[in-house]
């Protein structure tokens, strides 16, 4: 069964999105909560949360429009 997202994990996702990769934050995450949170997981909540990243490997900033949010 899916857990909701916490606030403090979307507070999380959304400060560190610009500075680490999905990867990076799922494991941070994974960590800080104990429970296992996917790559996929992170990826599809972000983009839920309309925060879109440039494409190419090793890419971590957002696109100028989401920094308005």
């Amino acid at each position: 069964m899916n857990k909701k997202w916490s606030i403090q994990e979307e507070q999380y996702i959304k400060k560190y999105a610009s500075l680490l990769s999905d990867s990076e934050l799922a494991i941070k995450l994974t960590e800080m909560t104990g429970r296992n949170i996917t790559l996929n997981a992170v990826r599809r909540k972000r983009q839920k949360m309309g925060l879109k990243k440039k494409s190419g490997r090793g890419h971590c900033e957002l696109t100028t429009l989401d920094f308005l949010n």
